[in-house]
């Protein structure tokens, strides 16, 4: 690419019928000048264009890094749920052989009880049946010491006169 010096420095061989060479110069002054800028310009736009070039590269490792954490962050979180899962399901199945082991502790309680419950029943029905039989026997023998009482009270009624003679009898010996 030209330079703008390399233009600047630009000589032309002189001929006998060329073109003014106060006109050229000045167009080649004009032309300098232009082309200074421009090639100024072109020179900023290449150091821009680096700069962004290093910028996007900046952006583009971001980026990277970014997709590589993403990447993690889903294989993680599949990791944590895969575990969550699998604790979950142990967890479940702790709590289902716990409450299977709960009920059949109950049963086997309620089934203690209800047993006990029948045997206390029938211990009742027996101490019952047994103080039924003794308050019978002693009613019987209530009637009977009743009967002899009533029968011995007649006796000595009868009996007493023989007895209050005997007594006069043995009042008037000497």
């Amino acid at each position: 690419m030209l330079r703008p010096i390399d233009i600047h420095n630009l000589k032309f061989k002189e001929v006998f019928r060329g073109y003014s060479r106060e006109q050229v110069d000045e167009f080649f002054s004009k032309l300098v000048l232009e082309y200074e800028s421009l090639y100024q310009q072109n020179q900023e736009l290449k150091e821009r264009i680096e700069e962004l070039k290093k910028q996007a590269n900046r952006y583009s490792d971001v980026e990277d890094t970014l997709q590589e954490t993403l990447d993690y962050v889903k294989q993680s979180s599949a990791e944590i749920r895969e575990d969550a899962e699998q604790t979950s399901a142990r967890l479940i199945e702790e709590a289902r052989k716990e409450a299977d082991w709960i009920l059949h502790d109950a049963r086997q309680q309620v089934a203690d009880e209800i047993r006990q419950a029948q045997e206390a029943l029938a211990f009742r029905a027996r101490v019952r049946r047994q103080l039924e039989s003794q308050l019978r026997q002693l009613l019987e023998e209530v009637k009977q010491l009743s009967r002899e009482e009533d029968d011995a009270e007649e006796a000595s009624v009868q009996e007493r006169p023989v007895e209050a003679r005997a007594k006069e009898a043995l009042d008037e010996t000497p």
